[in-house]
């Protein structure tokens, strides 16, 4: 396989795979945050991919993991040749709601417009253009007369943005067996640190996701005649919440950070590398000071520190009331080492601590997820940056980043393989937002990076 005559190819067709991806992005195939229902869509999404991966002579099958599930698109090439490397590759057709409301879109959010050479639409960031990257990078190497260096499976659901649970159920009951072994998973669903900068990610931060409410009298009472007689479950919880937190921004459950390991002198050098302007973070948020625990970088705090906030508070009314329940959401976003469970079980007995006895207190159903760390002397690191060096013909950098992806740690786990975070899109490209778009010379290089991806896997 020549990686030269295969970026030819990509180049002389870009445009009819632009065209094509604005086909797939034409398609509300809304999984969360629909008005209405839009399972024919999500079908409809399922069966594009079907007819392309089917048109490269792939072996597809639509999956319906559930009776109410949306399509699972697995994929792989005809003939899986036992003595070459696997590549799986995630992605998913599913999309976020619009109605945001949609009056803030400056176009239809499902006319896929070009527009200063991006393209505007529900979903072309994430993830349908950097999945259909993917597809396309397999076609340029057949139409250059190759064969695939390596077996090739597609893994694209219809679920991501709800949840993923067709997918979870998939892969907990084999689903990966008969592709084993697995070299790597590639998956485009993080992004690009910076324009100009591509990046292979390198981890994440897991997430433990706590529910709890208090309560007090059977019913709103007046403050007036029941103040001072009364435990008021705002104030019950208020307090209970202040005790996670100390004043100098460090969280207070202990042994929180018993596990949380220090950086390495080499990863430190890289982050300070990357030069981040903290002035270019308080006007993106429109906020006068930043926060975090004194002593890190503003990277060091969103990518390898882990943090507690209070993201949903809900108990009474403006009017003068002690309220009967007060509930609040809390989520921690936790770095390699911390356990998930370990800290769910820690918050729960803090807040519980802080309760009178006699109180009720219940915590609702939880979320959580592991973190995900790639290590820095992993042998698949320098084939990656390598690719990621020939598709966009600029030096790439090595990132985290301080959101969760569940269905990373899961593939992992079951695939017994590590993944690769391939970014494709922007940070700035508006996802679930408003004005939703992928840079379409960021698509371009994005296939040529896949290609050249698959050309380096095959040689490890």
């Amino acid at each position: 396989m020549s990686v030269d005559k295969v970026f030819h190819i990509i180049d002389e067709n870009v445009d009819a795979y632009v065209d094509q991806l604005k086909d797939f992005v034409r398609i509300p195939s809304i999984s969360a945050g629909a008005s209405e229902d839009t399972s024919g869509y999500l079908a409809q999404a399922a069966d594009f991919l079907e007819e392309n991966l089917q048109h490269l002579g792939f072996e597809v099958n639509k999956i319906q993991v559930t009776a109410d599930s949306n399509p699972l698109i697995v994929a792989r090439n005809a003939e899986l040749r036992p003595n070459r490397p696997t590549l799986l590759i995630y992605g998913h057709y599913d999309v976020q709601g619009v109605d945001n409301p949609r009056t803030a879109w400056d176009c239809d959010p499902f006319a896929a417009l070009e527009k200063d050479g991006h393209l505007i639409g529900r979903g072309a960031s994430d993830n349908k253009g950097p999945t259909f990257a993917h597809i396309k990078a397999v076609e340029s190497i057949l139409d250059s007369g190759f064969e695939l260096p390596l077996n090739i499976i597609f893994l694209v659901e219809g679920e991501e943005e709800c949840g993923s649970r067709a997918l979870g159920r998939y892969i907990s009951a084999g689903g990966l067996e008969p592709f084993k072994p697995i070299l790597c998973t590639a998956i485009s669903d993080t992004s690009m640190y910076a324009p100009e900068r591509p990046s292979l990610t390198v981890g994440l931060r897991g997430i433990v996701s706590v529910e709890v409410s208090i309560y007090g009298p059977r019913q709103d009472v007046h403050s007036g005649l029941y103040g001072g007689i009364t435990c008021n479950p705002n104030n019950l919880l208020a307090q209970s919440l202040s005790a996670l937190e100390d004043p100098q921004g460090r969280i207070a459950i202990p042994g929180f950070y018993d596990d949380v390991e220090s950086l390495s002198s080499r990863e430190k050098s890289i982050l300070d590398s990357l030069e981040a302007d903290e002035n270019s973070y308080r006007g993106a948020l429109g906020v006068p000071i930043l926060k975090g625990e004194p002593g890190y970088s503003i990277l060091e705090r969103l990518w390898t520190r882990p943090t507690l906030d209070i993201n949903y508070l809900s108990g009474g009314s403006p009017r003068t009331v002690i309220p009967a329940k007060s509930t609040a959401v809390l989520s921690c976003r936790l770095v390699p080492r911390q356990d998930p469970a370990r800290i769910e079980t820690t918050i729960r007995e803090l807040i519980r601590s802080r309760v009178p006895e006699g109180i009720q207190v219940e915590f609702g159903p939880s979320h959580k997820s592991p973190p995900y760390l790639l290590d820095l002397d992993h042998p698949l690191i320098e084939p990656a940056l390598k690719a990621i060096r020939s598709g966009f013909e600029i030096e790439p950098v090595l990132t985290r980043e301080g959101g969760s992806i569940p269905i990373v740690t899961e593939i992992e786990a079951h695939s017994r393989a590590p993944v690769l975070l391939l970014g494709m899109g922007q940070s700035t490209d508006n996802w679930h937002g408003p004005n939703e778009r992928f840079c379409l010379r960021d698509f371009h290089r994005g296939i040529r990076t896949s290609a050249s991806l698959m050309y380096e896997l095959s040689h490890v």
